[in-house]
């Protein structure tokens, strides 16, 4: 079961409570709830349920998943590129090696990879069983 502070900060970004970096923390946890093997709290549970039924008019907002208007062309995942240089500074690469690594794994540039490093390693260093799969 998750811990009542993470319930309470879910609950909170599912009632749009939260915004900016607490709403992306906020996200950070819900996913790392959901994609673990302990039971999904009940309340989380019923406020999910509430944000995607269509007969349910209580609730002020609406979970609805969207795509982006317009073609979209191929772009990185800066999350997964920067999990990907996390994980060979971990295994011993410095930190350029790991930067040239990602180029090649991903077929981006450098720019992409250090923004993308830049943009996510607050999260990867806060939480890093988050950026880790088993």
């Amino acid at each position: 079961m998750a811990s009542n502070e993470e319930v309470l900060t879910i609950a909170k970004w599912l009632s749009g409570d939260l915004q900016d970096q607490h709403e992306t923390e906020a996200r950070l946890v819900f996913a790392r709830v959901l994609r673990s093997s302990i039971p999904l709290d009940l309340t989380l549970r019923f406020m999910l349920a509430d944000l995607i039924d269509p007969d349910n008019d209580d609730n002020d907002h609406r979970l609805v998943l969207k795509r982006k208007p317009g073609n979209r062309a191929p772009r990185s995942d800066h999350r997964s590129i920067a999990a990907h240089v996390w994980k060979r500074i971990k295994e011993g690469d410095g930190f350029e090696s790991a930067v040239v690594d990602a180029m090649g794994h991903f077929d981006v540039g450098r720019t992409t990879v250090t923004n993308a490093w830049a943009e996510w390693k607050h999260y990867i260093e806060s939480y890093p069983e988050l950026f880790t799969r088993n």
